[in-house]
């Protein structure tokens, strides 16, 4: 079953439990699958574990507004959506894994700081999914200084 069809199944589950929350983020995920359904590209090129992605990334960024604004209800409404949306994401490393990662690629590869972006990239590619790109980017950061 793909996340298109793990959604549809779940929100009707939720929506007949009347969870108001999981129904409303759910709903909002097929909305954005739905985007990209009728974005013209060819069905078969499709990612929607990448279309789940890119909401969560929008909620995450949405939660740094509030944060900023001193929201604190909002902060925590949105902390509830974005553990919902991660369910149907694959699981990310540790911030240990991620460490070890980083440092194993700059130590094969003799990186220094001007030459982050070909680190990053490198790392990506290889582990790309399994990995959140601002931990990359942060641990990077200390590692090259």
């Amino acid at each position: 079953m793909n996340v298109k069809e793990r959604v549809a199944e779940e929100l009707k589950c939720a929506m007949k439990a009347q969870d108001k929350l999981r129904t409303s983020v759910l709903r909002m995920i097929l909305a954005e699958i739905k985007i990209a359904d009728t974005s013209g590209k060819p069905k078969d090129q499709i990612d929607y574990v990448e279309v789940v992605r890119g909401y969560c990334k929008k909620l995450k960024k949405s939660r740094e507004e509030y944060e900023k604004l001193h929201l604190p209800e909002k902060v925590k409404e949105l902390d509830g959506e974005i553990t919902i949306v991660e369910e149907y994401l694959p699981k990310q490393l540790s911030d240990d894994e991620v460490k070890k990662i980083v440092n194993e690629v700059v130590d094969a590869n003799k990186f220094t700081a001007k030459e982050m972006g070909a680190a990053m990239k490198l790392i990506m590619v290889k582990h790309g999914s399994a990995l959140d790109g601002k931990k990359v980017q942060t641990y990077l950061k200390e590692r090259l200084k």
